[in-house]
């Protein structure tokens, strides 16, 4: 069996690494605010960090209000997703009437990053369509428009320092009773700070279906828990570990029902179709040499089905267990020997000698 070099050792150390993101938007899930709302169209006005970029009324909802409650509202009922409060806006109505609300960044989006831009919405009771897509525009100002129609994305196309998005769902977003989540990767231009969502077509050009027959002819959607993170990027031929997949001793396999990690992984890779991804099982030193290869071997493989259930091709992944060849603490430690029950990953394209050299290392 191949010992470990201690200068082998400590290069393991440095270079399992992971890269963790965090949500940019301020007040994401609307619990700030200046005052519990006592009228209709008060986001910018009672919520922080929140603005209306146009003539239109966008609602803040709370439970600590009388006149617009989170649940028997004027136009409906739905509990928050999180916390206490969420906002509501019309994406389609008569005249091109249409609802906006702006969120500030805690930071300028980096420049040829890629960010996942997500948030939860729920279809009001009280309205007769749904729609299938939102829209979202990342821009480096907040801006303000005169008017209550909707916002033709031609207008903003001129410059060059806007982004937009059209999030289209498969199927027409219908749900009254819970949350579903809205989401799309975005490629940063730099400097985008503010975030604006809606829907930025007339009503011509937007799908919409009946959901029920009522006198208010619109989509009204309440939205709640809005995100931008950054999909975290990996540096070839870098051993990462995968954190919060460590495993029970003795155990074979982990359902994977999700991991972040894992998540934001697979999102990577989708969207850098040249680079294959490497798996390295792990154990403690507890047991015989064979059984821990085998065990490692299996742990691999779990993660392996779970990239491929997320969509990756096969012929992109590859395994290998290296059992109790590679600690990265001492095994002696019961505290700590557990640290070694793990699976690595590291990216490299498919005829990286060094991936093929590191398979060969656990020989």
């Amino acid at each position: 069996m191949k010992t470990f070099p201690p200068i082998m050792f400590l290069f393991f150390m440095l270079c399992t690494l992971v890269v963790k993101s965090q949500n940019l938007v301020k007040n994401p899930s609307f619990e700030s605010n200046y005052k519990c709302p006592e009228k209709f169209g008060s986001l910018d006005i009672d919520a922080k960090n929140w603005h209306k970029p146009t003539l239109g009324t966008t609602d803040y909802f709370n439970t600590c209000s009388k006149e617009l409650p989170v649940t028997d509202n004027f136009i409906g009922s739905q509990l928050p997703f999180d916390g206490n409060a969420y906002a509501g806006m019309y994406l389609y109505a008569p005249n091109d009437y249409r609802e906006y609300i702006t969120a500030e960044l805690e930071t300028p989006l980096e420049k040829d990053k890629l960010y996942k831009v997500s948030f939860m919405v729920s279809l009001a009771d009280d309205v007769e369509f749904a729609i299938k897509e939102f829209d979202v525009l990342l821009s480096p100002s907040v801006f303000e428009l005169n008017t209550s129609k909707h916002l033709d994305i031609r207008y903003f196309s001129r410059s060059a320092q806007v982004n937009f998005k059209r999030m289209q769902s498969h199927e027409y977003l219908d749900n009254t009773d819970s949350w579903v989540e809205i989401s799309a990767n975005i490629m940063a231009k730099g400097d985008e700070q503010f975030l604006t969502i809606g829907n930025f077509s007339n009503n011509k050009d937007t799908f919409t279906q009946v959901v029920k027959k009522t006198s208010r002819k619109s989509a009204y959607y309440f939205i709640d828990m809005v995100s931008v993170e950054m999909i975290p990027s990996y540096t070839p031929n870098q051993l990462y570990v995968i954190e919060e997949l460590l495993f029970d001793f003795d155990e074979t396999s982990i359902e994977i029902a999700y991991n972040k990690q894992l998540s934001d992984l697979v999102i990577y890779l989708k969207s850098n179709p040249k680079l294959n991804v490497y798996l390295y099982g792990h154990t403690d030193a507890m047991g015989s040499v064979a059984y821990n290869d085998e065990l490692s071997e299996k742990r691999a493989a779990t993660v392996a089905k779970f990239l491929e259930k997320s969509g990756l091709s096969k012929n992109r992944i590859s395994w290998k267990g290296f059992g109790l060849k590679k600690p990265v603490v001492s095994n002696e430690k019961e505290d700590v020997r557990f640290k070694n029950r793990r699976v690595e990953f590291l990216l490299a394209e498919p005829q990286s000698t060094y991936a093929k050299n590191l398979y060969e290392d656990g020989q």
